[in-house]
């Protein structure tokens, strides 16, 4: 997992062909601006879903990986708490069964790391177990989810 400040996002450019067209997609567009929702950026390769939310209580929240799909989580404003642990955490177990339709596996977990993101971003790759919408505040958080393709 790669988390850092959205200012330097150019910086992880370089590791993928579909990662790239993510990053340029945020280095050339107001992600603000996009319609609620999916929209699409290439195809089914690469593509972002924005929301708009209060985060949620942690007891509310569980850990997921994706076996197709990379997430580059963006948090554009207010602040959310992000979970992660690997996938060899021994403390890692099935909550839900892998999803082939929403490409996802959810999971319950008593050890890992807890971080704010603002104005960041977290590029979560498959062994990356990641738990979003952690409440921070009671302030809104305007979020664009990149799914980028990894096979």
């Amino acid at each position: 997992m790669i988390v850092a400040k959205l200012r330097d996002i150019k910086r992880y450019k370089g590791i993928s062909k579909n990662i790239d067209t993510a990053i340029d997609f945020v280095l050339n567009n107001d992600l603000m601006a996009l319609p609620k929702g999916k929209t699409e950026i290439d195809g089914k390769n690469v593509y972002v879903n924005r929301d708009t939310y209060v985060a949620r209580p942690l007891e509310e929240c569980y850990f997921e990986n994706h076996e197709h799909y990379l997430d580059l989580q963006i948090v554009l404003k207010g602040k959310e708490l992000f979970g992660y642990t690997d996938i060899t955490n021994p403390t890692l177990k099935v909550t839900a069964p892998y999803n082939t339709d929403k490409d996802v596996t959810k999971y319950s977990a008593s050890d890992a790391v807890y971080f704010v993101l603002e104005e960041s971003f977290a590029l979560v790759f498959r062994e990356d177990i990641h738990l979003a919408k952690g409440k921070v505040d009671e302030e809104l958080v305007e979020k664009a989810v990149i799914k980028i393709k990894v096979d």
